[in-house]
């Protein structure tokens, strides 16, 4: 497992670009977090924290997720403390 800094690091990394994250990038912070995930129609749901989130893994053909996964994902992270925004 990635240290928490690292961890930290990416998600701001991720949240910082949302028209511009693959899903492979949500799915290694989530793997480093010890998400439990499965398939769904079109992406992942992924169970953290006894939250959920739907990552949509298709974006009308291009290789990102869409923005709304990406700000699911960055919620969740401020949930569990693990990002801050910046005002």
């Amino acid at each position: 497992m990635a240290s928490t800094s690292k961890i930290q690091e990416k998600i701001a990394d991720i949240v910082g670009r949302p028209y511009n994250v693959r899903f492979d990038e949500i799915k290694w912070v989530m793997d480093q977090l010890g998400a439990v995930d499965r398939p769904t129609k079109h992406g992942r749901l992924f169970r953290l924290g006894g939250r959920k989130i739907m990552v949509n893994e298709h974006n009308n053909g291009k290789d990102t997720v869409p923005k709304y996964s990406v700000d699911d994902f960055r919620d969740l992270m401020i949930i569990l403390g693990l990002y801050e925004e910046s005002e």
